[in-house]
């Protein structure tokens, strides 16, 4: 089969590979699409790990061959894939720190080499402990593109709820690429009065389309003025971070109240730096809070937003590419540009395994 494999550093080729073989209670998956992640971007850009590898974990596909053992699905079935799972029954599984779990750090599935995801693919093998807990059914009417965005969904929600964002709360996302504009309509559906910033126009207008009450441009508006200007005087309960960089943390600070919470959900590689004045910080007791990765506390409550269509993720898909020009979309997917927001890299045309 052809896959996308990382070769090093900036280096991603594709390339023949051997199908992976199902051992007992495994599954093998057709993948009929697979998103582009920003966390991938990162660890090809930077070269974070060794190669070679097989990226790609945002996975949609069809059940192609499954292990006799296993009774709940079939070849035909249409499913989404989640790459890792918790143990469960570890010191940080006991306080829903999942993401810091050593087997959920672990990949789960793989399509060759060191397992790392494997949706970038033609087949993907989904382990057994995957199969038991990690596959989730694609209802009828619901498109491979839209399926890919049960996983960041899921880490959106987790963060949206980490950040205990309530009905009638007056909430700012600062970034709105596809990350953004997903924690706004999560933050939406909570029952929180939404705004956004980001310095493309495009997105501010797509921003509005999505129930932000206003969206600001922070070269040309005080973002920090304005959410006081809406909140008499106070400032944003909470401000959800899906931007890197010193500027956007300056004003995620800046925007939140007195008491308020900071949401840093975009920082995932080592290196992302930004300063931070502890003197105007602890006198106002803002809270700054991280999240990373999904959790299998609200797996089904982000394939229910997914599948239900309470979000729209459709519109967030700008480029489709096939499986030959995974490196373009790899290229693509990592400068924010006008026009750019979601890429998925599709397997139509793919022969049987």
């Amino acid at each position: 089969m052809k896959a996308a494999v990382y070769r090093g550093r900036n280096d991603l080729r594709v390339e023949e590979v051997a199908v992976p073989a199902v051992s007992r209670g495994e599954m093998l998956v057709k993948v009929d699409a697979c998103g582009v992640c920003p966390t991938d971007i990162k660890k090809v850009e930077k070269g974070l790990l060794e190669p070679p590898r097989i990226f790609g974990h945002e996975i949609a596909g069809t059940v192609a061959r499954v292990d006799g053992s296993v009774s709940r699905f079939r070849e035909g079935d249409r499913v989404v894939v989640h790459h890792h799972l918790p143990c469960g029954a570890c010191f940080y599984c006991a306080r829903g720190l999942y993401a810091q779990c050593a087997a959920y750090k672990k990949n789960g599935t793989t399509a060759g080499f060191e397992p790392s995801g494997g949706g970038l693919a033609e087949y993907v093998k989904a382990m057994d402990y995957v199969v038991e807990r990690g596959v989730i059914p694609i209802p009828t009417g619901v498109t491979p593109e839209e399926a890919v965005f049960v996983e960041p969904v899921n880490t959106c929600l987790k963060a949206v709820t980490k950040a205990r964002v309530a009905p009638d709360e007056t909430v700012l996302v600062v970034g709105q690429g596809p990350i953004g504009l997903l924690l706004l309509q999560i933050a939406a559906c909570s029952g929180a009065h939404v705004f956004a910033s980001d310095t493309m126009p495009d997105r501010l207008v797509t921003s509005r389309r999505l129930k932000a009450l206003a969206a600001f441009d922070p070269r040309s508006v005080d973002v920090a003025a304005e959410m006081k200007r809406v909140t008499e005087g106070r400032g944003a309960d909470c401000v959800l971070l899906a931007a890197v960089g010193p500027d956007a943390f300056a004003q995620a600070i800046e925007a939140t109240r007195p008491g308020g919470r900071v949401m840093v959900f975009s920082a995932t590689a080592k290196g992302e730096t930004a300063v931070l004045d502890l003197g105007t910080l602890c006198p106002a007791e803002k809270e700054i809070l991280t999240s990373y990765s999904s959790s299998v506390d609200v797996q089904e409550e982000a394939a229910r937003l997914v599948f239900e269509k309470r979000i729209d993720v459709a519109s967030l898909v700008t480029h489709r590419l096939p499986l030959a020009q995974a490196p373009e979309a790899f290229a693509l997917a990592s400068r924010p540009a006008p026009g750019v927001l979601k890429v998925v890299v599709t397997m139509s045309g793919m022969g049987a395994a």
